[in-house]
């Protein structure tokens, strides 16, 4: 069984719930996913990209319909 420690999720707009959630066991495989998401995909105004690490330690980027992307 595999034990999945870390995982990313995309959130359109404000939605209540993610529209994709990827869980892996290993930092390196979650951060080349979180790294693939570059714009807002099919989100209306933003999409949401969350990386989460065991540790509970959240990494966020929020890309805009305009453009601007902040991360945090």
């Amino acid at each position: 069984m595999n034990e999945y420690l870390y995982s990313v999720t995309v959130t359109y707009d404000s939605a209540p719930t993610p529209k994709w959630v990827g869980r892996y066991s290993d930092a390196l495989s979650a951060v080349e996913v979180y790294q693939k998401f570059i714009d807002h995909g099919f989100a209306n105004e933003y999409a949401t990209v969350n990386l989460s690490e065991p540790s509970g330690k959240m990494h966020t980027k929020t890309f805009y319909k305009t453009g601007m992307v902040v991360t945090r």
